[in-house]
């Protein structure tokens, strides 16, 4: 990387920044972003007057308005027995019953969908800044093109449904906690520990994340146990896991002493979501049931009632087929999270129904969701090619300063909801809220690619 563009070591720019950053880079950054809500508010524009308020969409509405009506939180339709529950995480019916506090009950939805085509062209200034720890600022801003393209971040802004808003939560969190560790900031530790807050109140996936952050921090950066402590940084990671850890305590105690004993809790989805996702190509036998398998599954509901249930049942058929289950926990399960075609939905890029898409009526948009398609399985590669060049990079580094050579916290993102999806469901819409930090994967990866051949080509040519 060229010193013009990086300077880690010395004084930060804008006391925060690892760069100085040129009017140039700015100017296209603002030109990206302009042009990621433009695409945004033009994909809402012609679908927010058609949106399709089902399944998941229809139960978080019920919360928002129960939330907002009663100040309880129910997906009960019935407002005369309204009991407190657990089933969905809380954050996202809270951002919705905020809207409708603001913008009515009756018109709260274009309001919605617009704030969240808002929240979404943010996550490309987010993914810039996130990535100019490691990369030069002129290859964050390929991945910042690349997100403010996405076809998937582009529609799931018009469906009422979390991943808009946990991606931008996430992406803030982790921009910040980078910021953090740069900088041994403790303002930047504390917001960053409230967006991580926020994120798990919206995705209750994320609980462990700030937790397997540090860990990997202290194990990979801070091997130095007495300049970890002398630099401050523990006492700062210390209150950074003290002020997250608040969030899910609080939500446990509401549950814990507000609830009665026949309320739904988020712990009978997720064994719901486990069976649901215990199904070897989400096929039970019939594919006429695929992406559905569990409907002509005798075993259900009892597979997805409990956990003892769920351990019992799927024991004897991982038994019967040992090798079909491996493959699918190690290998299949990975695959279709990362894939690009929704499988529990419309398919292709959709997840409900679409009456009218940018992407149908515009033909630059459709050439640009035909060039992502294709570049897909390309970035996939290069972001899988991550972890190889990562341990590479962090095994010649006798310093250890990985965090500034490498995509070390965009790559744990990856690489940890990976694996907390190969216990549950791996339906491809919960990836989309990731595709910011696996672009910054790639293109890392691109970059120490490119840098591999021009040694190798300057050596041959020196010789």
């Amino acid at each position: 990387m060229m010193d013009s563009e990086r300077n880690i070591h010395g004084k930060t720019y804008m006391n925060f920044l690892p760069c100085k950053l040129t009017k140039n880079s700015i100017y296209l950054l603002a030109f990206i972003f302009v042009a990621a809500f433009f695409i945004r508010v033009q994909f809402v524009r012609l679908t927010v007057d058609n949106l399709y308020i089902e399944r998941d969409a229809k139960e978080y509405t019920l919360y928002a308005h129960n939330l907002f009506k009663h100040g309880i939180f129910s997906k009960a339709i019935s407002e005369e027995k309204l009991q407190p529950d657990s089933f969905r995480s809380p954050g996202y019916p809270l951002f919705i019953a905020l809207i409708m506090a603001a913008g009515g009950e009756q018109r709260y939805l274009p309001v919605l969908i617009y704030t969240q085509a808002i929240l979404s062209a943010l996550l490309v200034p987010l993914t810039f800044f996130t990535g100019i720890y490691f990369i030069p600022a002129s290859v964050a801003l390929v991945a910042a093109v690349l997100v403010a393209l996405s076809p998937h971040l582009i529609t799931i802004t018009a469906n009422v449904l979390t991943e808009t808003l946990f991606a931008f939560l996430l992406l803030a969190a982790i921009c910040c906690f980078q910021s953090a560790l740069a900088n041994k900031h403790k303002v930047l530790f504390i917001i960053s520990a409230v967006f991580f807050g926020c994120a798990y109140l919206t995705n209750e996936a994320s609980l462990f994340m700030p937790y397997g952050l540090s860990v990997v921090i202290y194990v990979l950066k801070f091997f130095d146990q007495k300049s970890f402590i002398k630099n401050g940084y523990f006492l700062k990671l210390v209150l950074f896991l003290l002020i997250f850890s608040f969030v899910p305590a609080a939500w446990f105690l509401r549950n814990h002493f507000n609830l009665s004993a026949d309320a739904k809790r988020g712990s009978d989805r997720a064994i719901a979501t486990m069976s649901h996702g215990a199904y070897p190509n989400f096929i039970y036998k019939s594919l006429r049931y695929k992406r559905f398998p569990y409907r002509e599954d005798p075993m259900q509901p009892a597979f997805g009632a409990s956990f003892e249930n769920f351990i019992e049942i799927f024991w004897a058929r991982v038994k019967n087929e040992p090798y079909r289950y491996s493959k699918w926990y190690l290998v299949g399960k990975p695959y279709y999270f990362w894939s690009w075609d929704i499988i529990q939905g419309v398919g292709d890029v959709y997840i409900y129904p679409v009456k009218t898409s940018l992407f149908e009526s515009s033909k630059a948009a459709k050439l640009t969701k035909v060039t992502m398609r294709f570049l897909h399985p390309i970035v996939l590669l290069l972001a899988f090619a991550c972890i190889a060049f990562f341990f590479q990079n962090y095994r010649l580094q006798k310093t250890g300063d990985t965090l500034h050579s490498t995509a070390l916290l965009p790559l744990a993102v990856c690489v940890y909801f990976t694996g907390i999806y190969m216990f549950f469901a791996p339906w491809p819409r919960y990836s989309i809220p990731l595709r910011p930090e696996l672009y910054l994967c790639a293109v890392w990866s691109g970059t120490a690619i490119t840098k591999l051949f021009l040694n190798r080509w300057r050596r041959r040519n020196a010789q």
